[in-house]
């Protein structure tokens, strides 16, 4: 019997295998990690102190334009809308909350009720884009439970990895599912239900990566229905500034 050759051998594996015996096998663990490192490979984002100046556009509505400013070493996170007829800035401090308005503490009801300069609405704020500037680090926070069952999906146009997302009850009850592109592990997206059944709630891509301040950060985030597919936001991050 004539020996096998290493040509031979490949031709072998390839028929008795098509689809890769070597293939990584990858815990949802794994792929967090992964991504993690992708996005932030020198761990700043424990110390991550910028600005942005940050734009959203929906339809039927006037364009807003704001600035948000994270420092993580001090807890501090701070809102900011600068027109020609207002200035506010909504700010919150190891949890102490700060409200000005044309550079005073002195608010008047009418700025207060038009604008909702509140500390319900800066906390509120805080929690929304810490989670989602913090993304996908705030996947190891406490209270996430990451479900290792996952698929392989196209997701904004890219081979992925759909990782789905449960949280303690006393953190939330929605539903989420992440998007991870296959080829470098950068965050492509993700999805949230508030009731499965209904698949109401909403879909985000993520595109137009850039490295600021050291994290690989998504510049454009593009939102829109479950139900209709239909694309009604897009948050563009004009400018990061150190």
């Amino acid at each position: 019997m004539a020996l096998i050759t290493k040509i031979d051998m490949k031709f072998l594996i390839f028929f008795l295998f098509p689809f890769g015996i070597f293939k990584q096998n990858l815990s949802a663990t794994d792929i967090v990690s992964k991504s993690i490192n992708a996005h932030d490979s020198s761990n700043n984002f424990g110390k991550f102190q910028g600005t942005f100046l940050y734009q959203i556009e929906r339809q039927n509505q006037t364009t807003r334009n704001f600035s948000l400013v994270f420092d993580k070493r001090k807890s501090s996170f701070s809102y900011i809308v600068n027109t020609d007829s207002v200035s506010f800035k909504q700010k919150l401090i190891k949890g102490k909350c700060i409200l000005e308005a044309n550079n005073s503490k002195l608010l008047s009801p009418d700025l207060v009720k038009k604008y909702d300069i509140t500390c319900e609405r800066t906390q509120y704020l805080e929690k929304v884009y810490n989670y989602l500037f913090g993304l996908p680090f705030k996947l190891k926070d406490p209270g996430v439970i990451l479900k290792e069952k996952y698929i392989e999906t196209e997701f904004n146009g890219k081979q992925c990895y759909e990782l789905a997302i449960e949280f303690d009850k006393n953190i939330g009850a929605d539903q989420w599912y992440f998007y991870f592109d296959k080829k470098d592990f950068l965050l492509a997206g993700y999805k949230f239900h508030h009731d499965v059944s209904k698949k109401d709630g909403e879909f985000i891509y993520l595109n137009d990566y850039e490295k600021i301040n050291g994290i690989i950060m998504a510049k454009t985030k593009k939102w829109h229905w479950n139900q209709t597919n239909e694309h009604f936001r897009t948050d563009k991050l004009v400018k990061g500034v150190k």
